[in-house]
């Protein structure tokens, strides 16, 4: 009976999300049309309502279709917000004093005008007391960005064509040398060499540090629980928050150039890496684990010797993933001086440029290829000679 007058109780009990959804919609729309004086159409709406919902149990139970009923919490949160949806609809249509009070959330702008405030004189805080610390850090990133940038700055282009290709032949054949051969064309040719390096300087940097963090962090969390739970949601923040977000407090710290295009960089391609290296580790078989430690193996040389080699086609994964993401950060590090090809995009973005704007996408294109050629390169000679052995 009860469930005849309100279908979206034995919608909730018998797990038919649809039905519920649509029949509390059917509801609240009855609801809305008798304030209106719209009573006809009311009463039809609520019949068709009423009649579909009937309907549709006889045909579960006819059919023999009658989904699992459904006791656990969920059911009663439904009902609850059936009720509450009612009483509010019927309360915002009915009552003066409350009409439009439920259309629009309250906010509270002192409350989050205090905590920016909060933020930006803690921000502050830690800029004045560590500056001296903040300003070591900036001057030795700058030094070992500009080291390694210069060089690769005085290789020889025929030098440097001619090695990469060559280690690609090496690694994956001639088509991977074909390939990268081609991509350092494009960037030499259209006139982007010398940006290439500073960007692939600021890759480079980005994902040692990555593999320096992401690897020891992911081994952390698939052996600990404790540790997984403190830092998963860190990496959901990291992974979710815009990245035009960290560039503020990395101004804030380090100023404007590249070591805080460096450290937004690393902010922003860490966690794939930390995330796989914990899957690769949590896949690896248990009685693998089981017979080294029969056999005498310690802990640490069960890791060595046995689990990360089985997981390292997953680590590899995270590896690719943190160089790919560290490039696809360059653009927005050149709104902070990260320089590089992503500094050519900004210009022809702010000067409607649009084959410039292209040819400078296309060139870190190009790079984001020879970094993946060279990663799966690796991946195919691995599993070459797995399969000879």
């Amino acid at each position: 009976m009860i469930e005849g007058l309100l279908p979206p109780f034995g919608f909730a009990r018998r797990s038919g999300w649809i039905g519920y959804w649509v029949t509390l919609g059917l509801d609240l729309w009855v609801l809305e049309l008798a304030s209106k004086g719209n009573f006809a159409i009311a009463m039809l709406v609520f019949l068709a309502g009423r009649l579909g919902s009937v309907w549709a149990f006889n045909r579960q139970t006819r059919t023999g279709l009658v989904l699992s009923e459904d006791y656990s919490i969920a059911v009663p949160i439904a009902r609850f917000v059936y009720l509450a949806s009612l009483v509010f609809q019927w309360i915002d249509l009915n009552v003066p004093a409350a009409h439009g009070l439920f259309d629009k959330f309250p906010a509270a702008p002192d409350i989050s005008g205090k905590i920016a405030n909060g933020i930006d004189a803690f921000i502050g805080w830690l800029s004045n007391h560590f500056s001296v610390a903040f300003d070591g850090l900036t001057h030795g990133m700058n030094m070992s960005l500009n080291g390694l940038e210069a060089v690769f700055n005085a290789i020889p282009w025929p030098v440097a064509l001619l090695l990469l290709s060559f280690v690609a032949w090496r690694k994956g054949g001639i088509t991977s040398a074909a390939t990268i051969a081609l991509a350092l064309l494009y960037v030499g040719l259209f006139g982007f060499w010398a940006k290439t390096v500073t960007t692939i300087v600021l890759v480079i940097y980005a994902f040692a540090i990555c593999v320096i963090i992401g690897i020891p962090a992911g081994v952390a969390a698939a052996k600990s629980r404790f540790f997984r739970a403190l830092i998963m949601p860190c990496l959901d923040v990291m992974q979710t928050m815009p990245s035009f977000v960290y560039l503020l407090p990395a101004v804030a710290f380090f100023s404007i150039g590249k070591p805080p295009a460096l450290v937004a960089t690393v902010i922003f391609a860490a966690p794939p890496l930390i995330r796989l290296t914990c899957l690769g580790l949590d896949q690896v078989p248990l009685v693998v684990k089981e017979a080294m430690w029969s056999h005498g193996a310690t802990p640490f040389q069960t890791l060595i010797k046995a689990e990360l080699p089985l997981a390292a086609p997953s680590i590899r994964a995270g590896i690719n993933q943190s160089i790919m993401m560290s490039l696809a950060m360059v653009v927005i590090a050149a709104l902070i001086g990260g320089g590089g090809l992503g500094y050519d995009v900004l210009f022809a973005l702010q000067n409607v440029q649009y084959g410039q704007g292209i040819l400078a996408g296309l060139a870190i294109v190009f790079c984001a290829i020879v970094f993946d050629r060279l990663v799966r390169s690796q991946q195919a000679a691995t599993r070459s000679q797995v399969a000879k052995r």
